[in-house]
């Protein structure tokens, strides 16, 4: 995926969301410009991403389902590329 901006090169971080408690840290590290891998290894998540989902959406970025369990939520001006992201999944 192409995480670049017109600022240069955007920070990656990937959070294992165990509960509710960790949305907040989740809308934040966008807010700061980070774009972020989601996985979730909780029993609500539908709580989780539709906090997340909403907070990204009034930033003005972007979110995509990568897997099952697995989310990315990026920061405006940074877009995802599926052909990267198809090319990175493997066989």
């Amino acid at each position: 995926m192409d995480l670049g901006s017109a600022q240069g090169f955007q920070e990656l971080e990937v959070f294992h969301c165990r509960g509710f408690d960790d949305a907040r840290s989740i809308a934040l590290a966008v807010r700061e410009q980070r774009t972020v891998v989601l996985h979730l290894d909780q029993l609500e998540p539908q709580r989780v991403i539709d906090f997340v989902s909403g907070a990204v959406h009034a930033l003005e970025g972007q979110s995509e389902r990568l897997g099952e369990t697995t989310f990315l939520f990026a920061p405006a001006g940074v877009v995802p590329s599926p052909a990267s992201m198809t090319a990175s999944a493997g066989p």
